[in-house]
């Protein structure tokens, strides 16, 4: 497989009334969860913060796109998908008419992540939620998705460096998924229990709360790809162009090269690939 082609925090009650809305003048505390309604994802608050963008100048693993590492400052807090999309939320916007159904291979729906979208059905999706709720839902940039997967950590993984903690943390091309698939590149040490897509929640979250930003499925990034930082923004905003050869996707998946399943990691994709192995998160702005 090479890069350019696939071919493949708990709820606070009333003391949030509504997502994100001021309770008693105070805003959302970081870290607190919500939904906008029962159908919505369930968001973490993220607090604002600066950061080091991209791999560190040691790391080993670093690929030439993930460079220059910059500082970002996240001005404002946002809010993240505690989880992937899943087939449950994603089937309510079909139910809606304002998703179209896609596949799940067989291997069931539910609380499963979504597959099988490119960008566009991503964008569509995070529109109803707009509509539906009277909140901006939105894909994270790079630079949100980043500073959020990260939670404080520069090693690439929020779990440390030890290749056999993956399994605990994330669904990964582990032992038993190479011995069942047998894909020529190499797995994690370790066993996750699961050989495809895992239902969301299955792994332990990173210290923002957030479950499988690592492995499971790729997540559809609003961000244009460039295959440098050079001149990239320090706002934690997105990078577009008029035109748009590949997007950006982040955060690995169930079948991919461990070497791949880091947080700075970068994969650049057309927009209209849809995939097994890809599927999104959501953002929402807060106010």
């Amino acid at each position: 497989m090479s890069k350019n082609n696939v071919s493949a925090v708990s709820m606070i009650g009333a003391a949030l009334v509504a997502a994100g809305m001021t309770v008693a003048g105070q805003a959302a505390a970081a870290g607190s969860t919500f939904r906008d309604c029962d159908q919505c994802p369930e968001m973490v608050v993220i607090p604002a913060g600066e950061f080091m963008m991209g791999a560190a100048a040691d790391d080993d693993s670093r690929e030439d796109d993930e460079r220059p590492a910059r500082t970002v400052t996240i001005a404002k807090a946002f809010a993240l998908g505690k989880h992937e999309v899943t087939f449950d939320e994603w089937d309510a916007c079909v139910a809606d008419h304002g998703c179209e159904k896609v596949a799940d291979e067989g291997w069931g729906r539910g609380r499963r992540p979504v597959i099988n979208i490119d960008q566009s059905q991503a964008l569509a999706y995070t529109k109803w939620l707009s509509g539906k709720t009277g909140h901006t839902y939105a894909l994270p940039t790079e630079a949100q998705w980043e500073y959020a997967a990260g939670a404080g950590t520069t090693r690439g993984t929020y779990w440390g460096t030890a290749k056999n903690q993956a399994c605990a943390q994330g669904n990964v091309y582990d032992a038993t998924a190479k011995s069942k698939l047998m894909f020529d590149w190499p797995a994690f040490p370790c066993e996750d229990g699961h050989t495809e897509t895992a239902p969301v929640g299955s792994f332990a979250p990173n210290a923002n709360g957030l479950h499988d930003m690592l492995g499971n499925v790729w997540e559809w990034i609003a961000d244009c790809y460039r295959p440098t930082y050079a001149g990239a923004p320090t706002d934690g905003s997105a990078v577009d162009a008029d035109s748009c050869m590949k997007r950006m996707s982040k955060g690995g998946s169930w079948n991919i090269f461990p070497a791949w399943v880091r947080t700075t990691y970068r994969y650049g994709l057309e927009g209209k690939l849809r995939s097994n192995n890809l599927g999104m998160r959501v953002m929402r702005v807060m106010p």
